[in-house]
This record gives C-alpha cells, structure tokens and sequence, in this order.
C-alpha cells in the first residue's frame, strides 16, 4: 500500500501576477466601515483587468462591500490593518436558485493570489440568526435559502492564499472547488464554535493541493476535502493533497466527506495537532453518496481533549444503535470504499471515544494500519464490518470497558 503522497511542494507551480498595483481608495473606496464600496471596488478590479492583471491592495481601514468577483492574474491583496467587510444585508446579495451568491467569487480562472496580513470578515451572524434552523425543529416543508460562502474559487488553476485572517463567513470560508495546483499557507480561519453554525474553514477539492501552518477555529469541518464531482472521468475527484503543519481548534477536525462520489487518491495528513475538536481523522460518507477513498496517510499527529480521536465511518450523518444488524445491500456505484489508510505516530489524551471504524457488510473497510497509534480516551474503539486491520506498537486505554469491541472484523496487534 502506499504509505505517503505524491505531492510536493516544488510540485505546485505558483501563480503569475504582473507588477501593476490599483489600490481600492484610488477608485474612490472610503475605509470608514460605512460606506458601500461595491462599486469602487468593482471599479478597480477592471483597471486592474484592461491592464492584463496585477495587485488590487486595501489599504488599512474597514471597507464595507456587497459581493465581487476576482479575475485572472490578479493578487487581492488586504493589508495590514486593513478590513474587507462583506455586508449582513441580503438585499446586496442575488438570489438564484434560493441560493445567495458569494462573497467573493473566481471561476475558471488562473493565477489568482490572496494574500496580505488584513482580515476578510464575512459578519455572518445575521445569516446563522436567520438563514439556519434551529437544531431540534420540527421539520420544515422549505429550508431556508443557502447562504453565501465567503470565497469560492470553481475550476481554477494556479491558486494561492496566504497570511489572510477568514472570519465570521455566512457560509463555509474558502472552497477550492474543481482547482488545481493550489497552495494555502499560513491563513487563520475563524468563527464560533461550540453551538455555533457550520463554517467550514476549508472545502477543497482536485487535484495538487498544498494546505501547510494554518490555524482553524470553527463552527464545522475544520478542513474537508469534498470528492463530489469529477474534473476529469479518468481520475477520481481529488488526487495528490498534502496538509502539514496545522492547528485545528473547535470544529469537526480532518475530515473527508460528505459525500465521496468522485473518490480521492493520494492524501497526506502530517506534524497537526488538534485541541477541543470533535474529531481527530474524521472519513464519512454514505451508501448514497460513496465513491473510492483510498492511499490515505495521516503522521506524526497531536490530539488533546478530542471527542472522538478516529472516526470512519460509511453511515453519515448518524451511526445506528446496532450497525451490526443492518444487512447486506447489493453493490453499486454509490457504495462506499475506505481502504489503503495508514495512520501513525499518532497521540490522543483526554478523548472521549478511542474511536469508531464502521464499514456496511456489503463492503467492510479494509486495509487499515494503525503503527504507533496512543490513545487514552473513556471508551474505546468500535470496529464493524472490518477487514484487515492491523496495529502495531499501539495502544488504546480506556476509563471504561475494553480497548475494542468488534463485529464482522479482523483486527490484529492490539492486546485487549
């Protein structure tokens, strides 16, 4: 099996921006965090397109704006001090399909840059207060139109984000959907947590992607490669990702899914840690919605106060009672395929659940190794329709009850 990505860093080229600079304020932009500046930003990136591209800079101050899209060659810069401030008013926002347009939109473009120490704040407390259910209501014959994610990058090449601090986006914070060769370096994604709404931080999907020395607090995934539709019908979704070198804080922690249609191939996961997320690995789709995810390698990764260290499982959104008497269904392209993932050097403390590994019969998990995994937790790791997996050099101690409790699996290496 393969035990490490493909992906380097030296793999990815970097985009290509000229040397014009248009900043905000010269088009009539006023960083006061009152006026509308829409318009003079949309102003500004066109200069900056009739010039062949180059840097559009905010300048320190609070520049209140409705949605924009960015452009080819073009660096949106936000610098130090400087605030892009995306209006709670949903009368700025197009409505399509009860779906709200996003923040800041790129599609098909190439070479795109978002960089700068300032902050993009997507004030999205009015949109959880009106545009998310309350947990636990009835159910409603309409759900509430989709809200804006903050920046939303679909079928892009040569992208790269770094230094920016996300925070407060209506909807999920950057989703790279269908891009290829893209890096994100050094961003903070930001938004409440514990009782909060989902805001993704990261929903990236294709092919080359580099996610290195981000911090992410949020409300849902932290990261969660999504590999729904295919680029290309002769690879799966998402091929070749790296992610190093990151701190997840609130939030659902590493995750794939859902769903999983498309496949993913060829992912690294190393030198993370995590603190008071959900999960620590987190893999989940369904029978609706499977699709091959294999050649996974998570390494060298710190877990503290984690509900549930690892968690795999082929019943999302919710894991029955007795999974174990759920029968055998005919397999079809939808079914879900978790194999080939090696997970090492890994130490949790203070979890909740060890773990839960929960295939369906029809296609159990296979091919998992588990070398130098440590994990002190209150209960242990279930394993249901399993083959396969291996443990070496590892441990699971509980407060309660036994490392494991298995059904339909084959599990070797871990004394009980």
């Amino acid at each position: 099996m393969l035990v490490a990505g493909r992906i380097f860093a030296a793999d990815i080229p970097a985009p290509q921006i000229p040397d014009h600079v248009f900043t905000v304020t010269d088009y009539g932009a006023v960083g006061d965090g009152k006026t509308m500046n829409t318009e003079a930003i949309a102003k500004t990136i066109a200069a900056c397109v009739a010039a062949g591209g180059g840097r559009v800079s905010f300048p320190a101050g609070n520049f209140l704006t409705g949605p924009f899209v960015i452009q080819s060659n073009m660096d949106l810069h936000v610098e130090k001090g400087a605030s892009v401030v995306f209006s709670d008013d949903p009368t700025n926002y197009k409505l399509t399909n009860r779906r709200f347009e996003n923040c800041i939109l790129a599609q098909n473009c190439h070479d795109i840059l978002i960089s700068g120490e300032g902050t993009i704040d997507g004030q999205g407390a009015y949109w959880w207060h009106h545009y998310v259910l309350p947990k636990n209501s009835p159910p409603a014959t309409t759900q509430p139109e989709r809200r804006p994610n903050m920046i939303a990058l679909s079928g892009c090449q040569r992208v790269r984000v770094e230094g920016v601090t996300l925070t407060n986006s209506p909807m999920f914070h950057l989703v790279p959907q269908g891009c290829q060769d893209v890096t994100i370096d050094g961003i903070k994604i930001i938004a409440p947590g514990v009782g909060g709404p989902n805001t993704d931080g990261i929903d990236p999907s294709g092919y080359n992607f580099h996610i290195l020395n981000c911090m992410i607090d949020v409300g849902d995934d932290c990261i969660a490669i999504k590999p729904s539709r295919r680029i290309d019908p002769n690879k799966p979704s998402c091929l070749d990702f790296l992610i190093e070198d990151c701190t997840f804080l609130h939030g659902h922690g590493m995750s794939i899914g859902n769903p999983t249609p498309g496949g993913l191939k060829n992912l690294t996961v190393r030198n993370c840690t995590f603190d008071g997320t959900d999960c620590g690995i987190r893999m989940k789709t369904s029978r609706l919605a499977g699709g091959i995810v294999e050649d996974c390698t998570y390494d060298n990764l710190k877990m503290k106060n984690v509900k549930t260290a690892i968690l795999i499982t082929d019943y999302y959104p919710s894991i029955p009672l007795h999974p174990e008497d759920d029968p055998a269904q005919t397999v079809g392209p939808n079914t879900p395929i978790f194999r080939h993932i090696h997970i090492s050097n890994v130490t949790a403390v203070d979890s909740m659940v060890a773990g839960q590994l929960i295939g369906v019969a029809e296609m159990p998990l296979s091919d998992i190794m588990m070398d130098h995994v440590n994990i002190s937790a209150k209960t242990g790791m279930r394993i249901v329709h399993a083959k396969d997996i291996k443990f070496t050099n590892s441990s699971i101690t509980t407060e309660t009850g036994p490392a494991t409790t298995q059904f339909d699996a084959q599990v070797t290496g871990l004394t009980q």
